[in-house]
């Protein structure tokens, strides 16, 4: 185990390296004479390693200018090495340093994650403060937590909140072109057909889009591609059925019906004529029998299940 003195040192030698080796000269002679660097010990491995991953996490803002930062990425390591650390070194040091304080979960950016859901899965996400999210199958969003704001981009899909309330620390969905404002509650966004369906279950929520409006327990809103609101038929417990292993159709068009169903199941569900997307479906399907929704489907309805192919059903009039 290095002493302090001489971890400093390898943590000095660390950082020009990762300076070295991400800029645009970095030679192969330069990396050769970094492997040797780097097979005189664990500790220059380990050192190097840590440092190596903060500056990682930082670089995913390349996008964004920050001076010193730019100043770091154009280093050029010396030709006579007078000093252990340069002055543009120490300028990534400090980086590196900050870093993590900056663009941690509670720093005063903080940093996306981003999540995604295969069709037929479901994934938990927990917060810190005890938030949770419950993505549904073919979901996809990008979640941000920082010391002034937790925000979700939900880019597709359905994810249901539940939220720890805290007024310096709103909670925010972004789906389509409005926003979903928590106010200490728990609530399910859908994205589909582009509209956005938002079902409160308990709380209340202030969705701002074109206008604004706030919504409270048992209640339901959703709204178009404008942002203009939209009044649905459709109850909360309907909505969050998927929650309970269940999809629960009142009165829905066909292809709105395949839709969601293929959330849920790696099966690929077309019409052979679009006409038939306008026929309406009622009924309750258990989220892991795709046939049985279907044999109900074409029961009721008049239309014929035709598989092709493995991993395809169309849907054809008879």
């Amino acid at each position: 185990m290095p002493n302090i003195q001489t971890s400093t040192v390898l943590q000095q030698q660390a950082i020009e390296w990762i300076l070295r080796l991400d800029s645009a000269t970095c030679t192969p002679a330069d990396r050769q004479a970094f492997a040797e660097w780097l097979a005189l010990g664990e500790d220059r491995r380990r050192i190097y390693q840590q440092l190596a991953s903060r500056w990682n996490k930082l670089d995913r803002y390349k996008g964004r200018d920050f001076p010193v930062r730019r100043q770091a990425l154009s280093y050029r390591a010396p030709h006579k090495r007078t000093r252990r650390l340069s002055t543009l070194a120490l300028a990534a040091s400090l980086l590196l340093g900050l870093g993590i304080a900056t663009f941690s979960e509670y720093g005063w950016y903080g940093y996306p994650r981003h999540y995604a859901t295969e069709r037929g899965s479901r994934q938990t996400v927990h917060l810190a403060d005890g938030s949770r999210l419950e993505l549904s199958g073919d979901t996809e969003l990008t979640l941000r937590v920082n010391r002034w704001r937790r925000s979700v981009e939900l880019i597709k899909g359905e994810a249901f909140f539940s939220v720890a309330h805290n007024p310096q620390q709103p909670f925010e969905v972004q789906a389509g072109h409005g926003s979903i404002v928590d106010i200490g509650t728990e609530f399910d966004v859908r994205l589909q057909n582009r509209q956005v369906a938002v079902a409160v279950l308990e709380g209340a929520v202030k969705i701002v889009t074109s206008g604004s409006r706030e919504i409270s327990a048992n209640q339901v809103l959703a709204y178009d591609q404008r942002g203009d609101f939209l009044e649905s038929q459709d109850k909360p417990a309907t909505i969050t059925a998927w929650l309970r292993g269940q999809l629960v159709f009142e009165n829905r068009r066909l292809d709105e019906v395949l839709s969601e169903l293929e959330r849920f199941h790696d099966t690929r569900l077309t019409l052979a004529d679009p006409s038939l997307a306008k026929l309406r479906v009622s009924g309750t399907f258990h989220i892991g029998n795709l046939d049985g929704a279907l044999n109900v489907i074409a029961m009721t309805l008049p239309v014929n299940i035709q598989r092709p192919s493995p991993g395809q059903v169309i849907l054809a009039g008879r």
